[in-house]
């Protein structure tokens, strides 16, 4: 399974209820989860097939930035 990490400038949880949807809908997504405890509010997504890039066209179409800053595996 891979493992994608993004900085995002996700501030609360209705943030991230507007993103939930979107992120929900993707395919190739098992799981994700955003720490809004850590200063770079980071969402872990869980997949087989992630593309980062419908990742950040989800944050942006709901006014937020997400910017991928690892893969891991």
């Amino acid at each position: 399974m891979k493992k994608l990490i993004f900085q995002t400038d996700l501030q609360c949880g209705g943030c991230v209820r507007k993103i939930e949807t979107g992120l929900n809908e993707l395919p190739g997504i098992d799981h994700w989860e955003v720490d809004l405890q850590h200063d770079q509010r980071p969402l872990s997504v869980w997949g087989q097939e992630i593309d980062p890039k419908n990742i950040e066209a989800v944050f942006e179409s709901c006014g937020f930035e997400a910017k991928l800053s690892e893969p891991t595996e």
